[in-house]
């Protein structure tokens, strides 16, 4: 069972960007064959009991009847996505090579083509223009599974990207420090240059989650500013994610097992550091998918523990960022926390919840709002608001729709909490914060 006073809240939030360009989304001109629908893009087989084929669908759309999942090829083999459907001989199974899934949606993104990519017309792909894209980074306008609208000189264009490319590229100008040896790669996804960096700064061009690209005497290579897959805002500690399964009795929680170490200057300290310490999960839309219970450790210098921790959520769901929260440093709570700092954001229509001490960072392509609150209301209650900030021009930069629970052992008054959300994006230099409360509610 969780532990009373580690649930303290539980944090919902995500970022929606507004620009330019996401007013014109409403300007596109998009399929819509529904949202449980199946667009089959070639011949499918169709498959009855024991899933032994009987038949063949030519390219058409379909509603999706239920999903699930079963193996395919030989020995275990792999997961694969079932869809039923209805067909002239019932409803039976799919499982199409080529196919899209509900409605393209609006989608505006900058994406690094590493290869040459061909042109299209139409969504399906069943209209080439015979025209092809180098190697170079595009903007999309809209989305489709894999299939992307994109701005070309000849008009708006698909593509299908079939070479490893890079999804939400930030175009950058900024420095960063090398703290240590970092070894340089031609691309994320591989191809090592068996050349470092040693400790110094340069100059980024492009950033890509964690991935930062720099020109060099090899042209442009990509590095990664640490090799774990989370730290904390602090580089207490430094995470990798092992093996993971979901609980038997209870669907909604996942048992994991992490490698936990001290980040590189904390190994440096004589004596052992106890750290309580829990994770929070997030999608490409900033959304968080799931969050883990808290967890201990106790480390000295350089060596690594394994922690088995349960997790709220499911995280088969695609997340793309991970973050570490530190809840205690050798006993005592949450050095993030400052009590004396002002609690001065404030909607007035509802004085009772304030938020302050808050600070933005950047880590890859990501911006992490850390901050905290105060709710003058005793026991559980949740908050449903947003955030918004914006820069010194007065433009709106994002807004985040907020969410917060808090737990039936909340005293009251005067006890800050922490407060997290993650934008895919750069709010580094906002210039002032907004909140605005819609609902504050009794859960006791």
């Amino acid at each position: 069972m969780r532990n009373r006073w580690i649930a303290v809240m539980l944090l919902v939030c995500s970022f929606v960007m507004l620009d330019d360009r996401c007013r014109a989304e409403a300007s596109l001109e998009l399929p819509h064959p529904g949202e449980d629908t199946i667009t089959l893009l070639e011949n499918t087989s169709v498959y009855g009991d024991q899933l032994k084929e009987i038949g063949v669908l030519g390219p058409q759309t379909l509603k999706i009847l239920e999903t699930r999942e079963a193996r395919w090829g030989h020995g275990e083999g792999y997961k694969r996505p079932l869809y039923l459907v209805s067909t002239w001989l019932g409803d039976r199974w799919i499982a199409p090579n080529r196919s899209l899934l509900g409605n393209p949606q609006p989608f505006v993104k900058k994406l690094d083509l590493s290869g040459i990519e061909s042109l299209y017309n139409d969504p399906q792909l069943s209209e080439p223009t015979g025209g092809q894209l180098a190697p170079q980074i595009v903007t999309t306008k809209a989305k489709w599974d894999h299939h992307y609208l994109i701005e070309t000189r000849s008009g708006d264009k698909w593509i299908r990207p079939i070479y490893p490319f890079l999804e939400g590229i930030r175009e950058v100008q900024e420095e960063v420090e090398l703290l240590n040896l970092t070894p340089l790669m031609r691309h994320p996804y591989g191809l090592e240059t068996g050349s470092s960096l040693s400790a110094q700064s340069v100059e980024v061009k492009e950033v890509w989650r964690n991935w930062h690209q720099i020109d060099s005497w090899l042209g442009p290579v990509w590095f990664k500013l640490y090799e774990a897959e989370a730290v904390d805002a602090r580089h207490i500690l430094e995470v990798n994610f092992g093996y993971r399964h979901i609980d038997e009795k209870d669907p909604k929680l996942t048992h994991i097992s992490v490698d936990v170490k001290l980040g590189p200057k904390w190994r440096e300290v004589k004596e052992a550091t106890t750290v309580d310490f829990k994770f929070n999960w997030y999608n490409e839309k900033g959304e968080q998918v799931a969050a883990s219970r808290t967890g201990r450790v106790e480390l000295n210098g350089a060596e690594k523990n394994s922690v088995d921790l349960l997790v709220d959520g499911s995280l088969d769901q695609r997340y793309v960022y991970s973050t570490v929260q530190i809840v205690r440093l050798n006993d005592k709570k949450t050095p993030e926390l400052d009590a004396s700092a002002p609690m001065d954001i404030v909607d007035p229509e509802q004085p009772k919840f304030r938020i302050g001490n808050v600070s933005v960072r950047q880590d890859g392509e990501f911006s992490i709002i850390n901050g905290q609150f105060e709710l003058d209301a005793k026991g559980a209650h949740q908050v449903k608001g947003r955030i918004t900030f914006t820069d010194r021009k007065g433009q709106v930069m994002g807004t985040v729709p907020l969410e917060v629970i808090t737990d039936a052992d909340n005293p009251s008054k005067g006890i800050p909490f922490s407060l997290e959300c993650v934008f895919s994006g750069n709010l580094k230099y906002y210039a002032t914060v907004k909140l605005e409360v819609d609902s504050i509610t009794s859960l006791n």
